[in-house]
């Protein structure tokens, strides 16, 4: 049994260690100083123990750059890969190996610096190891010479590619950026460029003195090597389950200051939300469906291997009152990341134990590199303004009945002139974002650095609302003794400020009072420095806004909450990572890795006197939120790879992990009309006070502990490079429980390739099939090593408080939620690896479901936690890609798809009801968001609910699905007793098309993203209609009512009626909309500027633009627009900030 640790602060230790990172950081950096490009060690020197048996040349030489840090180059295309070669050689010049492996082959070997090229042995090529240009080889004197360069597809040089004349033995090679010079015998000479891993061209001169050419992959070349959990490096071949990679240029080519966001439409099974909270709001990301009822839906992401602590701070879960404050993935710099590996089921991520049951994301971000140095700068700028604002009505004003009351923001009121929607535009403002960022880097054999800076500014289109964030991140590697030690060390800092974030819903949500100002009054009256008047009574100005309380809701000028309801969110955040790995062996390696997360966050709210005083208290509200979170997590790895007898190879990794999570929060403040300051906008702890007589303010503190240990194992075995078993187990043990759990997996795959003859059709084929089981730790808060504790009203001095009654019950019985998964899927390629397909179905069964109940009386709690219920998650996800070369322009399309189906199969016994309610329509009364029973009687005809369903009050229909009317009053009847089910807010199939077309220096790339099915529900619609609004009870009034079944009804008594005025609940159906819809997600249009300069390498232009149309939509807004990222609180659109359309530029230069 895991048992607490005492109750002792950990801030010494924390101190201590950072003080420890810090030094050892330092220590290595002072070497990377020296670190720049030079010459390598001869392959004369090195030595090395290697054993190989019957492997392709290809594989030997990944061998030998494992045990060394050369790096081999290949000149020739077909290269016999079916040759195998058998070497055993200890303490052997690198050298002499080659002569061994190359002895027959025909091959040869150039050293350039840390770069070996093979090539023929008749191939001639002179240079010097230091040399920066590779020196060109002619046997006569040449009438032209060309210069040129050679790039991959992602526009990065290509060095040691060979570039022969065609017809006879001369030719060179490219240097370390990819350039070259070479003389010809003639203007029509003809140069064949070819290098590993790409596919050989052949150009002719032309009397050209400049050629820059672009190489594509050649796919059956390479040897993919993909990174997994733990930042463990496998053949792509091995793997036994999902996973998609998406390119680090993919998350900085249309920038949004939340990075997570750019994946939207990129890869299959991923569901984003965007948060509404404008720039750098948290964003909700689904891999393949929900799985949690009550706990964590969202992936864990790892950074190099390490988990990191992804804090969502507050996230709203109320209609009226929602917080967002952001998450951690959000403060990445996203020019920091090489690539992001999405790791969608179970079995990919199962050695991560309690936090796999939601998938994972592997960050891999960008390090030094020997024998390169660059510097990177891009600028980008970004505008965007509010797109589907709704449509009202403009020729009716205020009042009821057809009669003018100006004293209301009723639009019931007589036909009017002057009406206008203006307003709707007026009030928002432009956004602006702006992003710089410059790295350097640089290193040789001693060492290696990586530092870059980034600075995000931020404008959001609510008023008020700015974004600021710094990055500066650091990281330095380097080898010691002979390469048997590698120490990679880094440090990331961020700071961000945010000032007066939106809230949604309807208390403080300046887009609620904005939408609803009354037809024919002057917005003018009220905007600009308008929003605030002086009140001679009070001497100080107050709120102008004569509509505060004619709402059941509050109702406040829009302009005063954006000025005078004042909200700080601030950030600070340090991550330091350690690594240290010692090679045993030639093919046994210890690891130890350690990192330190820790955020810091301040939170502070201003209400100015005059805010609604249902709301805050005569004189003005305050209050501040303080927030330590911090992760520190370390393991150890023992990694092994060897090659059995003449068919099998296995590689191992055996582990042990520790996290300790701590979670402080401090809370100081007021809340409603009977707290107050003691003066007017005195904005401070000691201002506070009650009107009640009852203590002068309210504050909590709590600190909350957890701590968790594994062991982890991994295997994988191979056979004759055809078939591969995987194999996973974690122990893992929680300081929250008293029992340990157990978590594996197993998969299988088989390469049918191998047994077939090559063809022009089939590249290459793959099956592949895995099981696991995998668990969702318990919520954070559910068992503490130290409660939270509060200040007893009474009180004046803080650190005199109380202990409250504790109202949970003992957890230590409690299991967290577990997953158990399987999948299967193949991988095809076609055409020479032109074109890719990926599939995959999986099912995958989440039980033990932690729900928080009401406690029996007597119980000595008032609430306790339980196990009960099970949600299945099913579906099938794809890809397919395709590159073509059409007379120079090449397109590469691709498409990714998916479908999932949720059920809810089980809910608990000790549920009362056959309902759990996620959310409540409120004073609304229009929806519940439900979990149900299976089997319930109004399911929709379906046995079992989903996570997502929407309940709420239907139309009572015939036997032939005809609205059933009062004969007396004409209204439609609605349904009676239990709510009805609407529909779910989860898309039936998501699709996202990407394409990119090349043509020399042009590029251009956009994204279709599509989602198709489920449901989302507008309370924004309800409520134009209740105040007469919508511009269809315009239209209504236009046409002298609403008509049905022959009898014409004012249109007042209509909207009112089915949008739930007075004491009728509203009709729901009405106001469901499909959530289908096709857009242009994302546009850019790069251009490459000719280099003009030795010193500038690239200079990239873009012009970029997201959201800049749709193709489709049904609802009168963006359907992907939600009221916040929380649990339950899918598929509702309530007075949210209307989704942007954006467009702009960016400046990439290269040195």
């Amino acid at each position: 049994m895991m048992r607490a640790l005492p109750e002792r602060s950990s801030h010494c230790f924390n101190r201590h260690w950072e003080r420890l990172v810090l030094v050892v950081f330092l220590f290595f950096q002072a070497g990377f100083c020296m670190a720049w490009p030079g010459s390598g060690c001869s392959i004369e020197e090195v030595r090395i123990t290697i054993y190989l048996k019957d492997v392709s040349l290809q594989k030997a030489f990944i061998a030998i750059e494992k045990k060394s840090d050369f790096r081999f180059i290949t000149s020739i295309e077909r290269i016999n890969t079916k040759k195998k070669v058998s070497v055993s050689l200890q303490n052997t010049s690198v050298k002499d190996v080659l002569e061994n492996i190359l002895a027959g082959t025909g091959l040869g070997y150039t050293q350039i610096n840390n770069n070996i090229i093979i090539n023929n042995k008749t191939a001639v090529v002179r240079q010097a190891a230091a040399s920066v240009m590779p020196a060109q080889v002619t046997t006569e004197t040449a009438p032209l010479e060309v210069k040129g360069s050679v790039k991959d597809a992602k526009g990065s040089g290509v060095p040691g590619t060979n570039i022969s004349i065609k017809g006879t033995s001369q030719g060179t090679t490219t240097d370390l950026e990819g350039r070259f010079a070479l003389n010809v015998p003639d203007e029509n000479a003809v140069l064949i460029f070819s290098s590993i891993g790409y596919i050989t061209q052949e150009v002719t001169v032309n009397g050209r003195s400049a050629i820059d050419l672009m190489l594509l992959d050649d796919v059956k070349q390479l040897s993919e090597v993909v990174v997994t959990a733990l930042g463990i490096e496998k053949d792509a071949k091995s793997v036994t389950y999902a996973q998609q990679n998406v390119g680090g240029e993919e998350l900085i080519r249309v920038k949004d200051p939340n990075m997570i966001n750019s994946l939207a439409g990129k890869a299959a099974g991923v569901v984003i939300t965007k948060g509404t909270g404008g720039p750098g709001s948290s964003s909700r990301i689904l891999l393949r469906g929900n799985k949690s009822i009550t706990g964590n839906n969202q992936p864990l992401y790892v950074i190099d291997g390490i988990p990191m602590n992804n804090a969502n701070g507050t996230q709203g879960n109320s209609l009226f009152d929602t917080r967002d404050a952001g998450d951690a993935i959000s403060n990445l710099n996203p020019e920091d990341i090489e690539n992001l590996s999405i790791l969608k089921g179970a079995s990919a991520a199962a050695l991560y134990g309690s936090q796999a049951a939601n998938g994972v994301i592997l960050i891999t971000t960008k390090k030094g590199r020997k024998g390169f140095a660059s510097v990177n700068f891009s600028s980008n700028a970004s505008f965007e303004n509010p797109i589907a604002l709704p449509h009202v009505q403009t020729k009716y004003g205020q009042g009821y009945g057809g009669v003018s009351n100006t004293a209301v923001n009723d639009s019931w009121g007589p036909a009017i002139t002057n009406g206008s929607d203006k307003h709707l535009k007026s009030f928002f403002d432009t956004g602006r974002t702006f992003v710089n960022s410059i790295s350097v880097t640089n290193g040789n054999d001693i060492g290696q650095f990586y530092l870059s800076y980034a600075n995000t500014k931020a404008n959001g289109i609510v008023p008020q609302n700015d974004y600021k964030r710094h990055n500066i991140n650091l990281r330095g590697t380097t080898t010691l003794f002979k390469n048997k030690l590698s120490l990679d060390a880094s440090v990331n800092y961020v700071e961000q400020k945010v000032y007066n974030r939106p809230m949604a819903g309807f208390y403080f949500s300046p887009i609620f009072s904005l939408y609803l100002f009354p037809t024919g009054d002057d917005f003018s009256k009220y905007s600009g420095s308008n929003f605030e008047k002086w009140d001679p009574s009070r001497l100080m100005n107050v709120q102008n806004w004569p509509y505060i309380k004619n709402e059941a809701s509050s109702n406040q000028n829009p302009y005063w909450l954006a000025n005078r309801n004042q909200t700080d969110q601030f950030r600070n955040r340090t991550i330091y990572a350690f690594s240290a790995k010692w090679k045993l062996t030639d093919w046994l390696s210890l690891q130890g890795r350690a990192t330190y997360d820790k955020v810091q966050d301040s939170y502070e709210l201003r209400q100015y006197a005059s805010s609604d005083p249902t709301l805050v208290g005569i004189n003005g509200g305050y209050r501040k939120n303080l927030t330590n979170t911090d992760q520190l997590y370390s393991d150890i790895l023992l990694s092994g790879t060897k090659t059995l007898g003449k068919d099998f190879f296995a590689s191992a990794t055996l582990g042990f992990s520790n996290t300790q999570n701590t979670f402080y929060d401090l809370n100081v403040g007021n809340s409603g009309a009977t707290n107050t300051l003691s003066f007017p906008n005195f904005f401070s702890a000691y201002a506070l006070q009650s009107l009640n007589g009852q203590g002068f303010f309210n504050a909590t503190e709590s600190l909350q502990k957890r701590l968790s240990q594994a062991l982890f194992a991994t295997a994988t075995v191979g056979y004759k490079e055809t078939y591969f078993l995987d194999l996973t187990a974690r122990k893992e043990w929680s300081s929250t429980v008293n029992q340990s759990f157990f978590y594996p997996s197993v998969g299988l795959s088989y390469v049918l390739t191998e047994h077939l003859n090559p063809n022009e059709i089939l590249s290459f084929a793959k099956l592949r099939g895995s099981y696991a089981e995998v668990g969702n730790a318990l919520p954070f808060g559910v068992s503490n090593w130290s409660p939270p504790y509060a200040l007893s009203n009474d009180e004046n001095v803080i650190g005199r408080g109380t202990l409250p009654f504790f109202s949970g019950s003992d957890t230590t019985s409690l299991k967290p939620e577990r997953t158990r998964s399987w999948e299967f899927g193949t991988e095809l390629r076609f055409f020479k690896d032109k074109l890719n397909v990926n599939l995959t179905y999986y099912n995958a069964t989440t039980f033990d479901q932690v729900f928080q109940i009401q406690a029996p009386a007597g119980a000595g709690a008032a609430n306790f936690w339980i196990n009960g219920g099970t949600i299945r998650n099913k579906g099938f996800e794809g890809t397919i890609s395709y590159k073509a070369d059409f007379g120079g322009v090449t397109w590469t399309p691709g498409v990714n798809f998916s479908r999932n189906v949720n059920q809810i199969r089980e809910l608990s016994s000790l549920l009362k009801s056959d309902w759990f309610v996620l959310q409540a329509g409120g004073s609304t009364r229009m929806l519940q968001l439900f979990l149900t029973r299976p089997g319930i009687a109004n399911l929709g005809g379906r046995a079992y609910g989903s996570y997502g369903d929407l309940f709420g009050k239907t139309y009572q229909r015939d036997e032939n699905g005809h609205i059933k009317y009062n004969e007396t009053t004409g209204l439609p009847l609605l349904s009676s007793g239990t709510d009805q089910y609407l529909g779910n807010a989860n898309p039936k199939f998501l699709m996202g098309f990407n394409n990119q077309f090349k043509y020399k220096n042009a590029t251009l790339s956009f994204l279709v993203d599509g989602r198709f099915g489920g449901k989302i529900a507008s309370m924004t619609e309800q409520w134009l209609d209740f105040k007469g609004l919508s511009k269809r009870s315009g239209d209504a009034r236009d046409a002298g009512g609403v008509t049905v079944n022959g009898k014409t009804i004012p249109a007042e008594t209509y909207y009112n009626y089915i949008s739930g005025k007075g004491d009728v609940a509203a009709a729901a159906e009405e106001y469901m909309f499909s959530a289908t819809n096709v857009r242009m997600r994302e546009l850019a249009l790069s251009y490459s500027l000719p280099k003009f300069s030795k010193a500038i390498k690239d200079i990239t232009v873009s012009f970029i633009s997201r959201n800049l149309f749709f193709f489709y939509k049904d609802a009168p807004f963006d359907p992907e627009v939600s009221i916040t990222t929380a649990n339950g609180m899918q598929g509702i659109e309530g007075f949210s900030i209307p989704a942007t359309r954006s467009y702009g530029f960016t400046v990439r230069a290269t040195f």
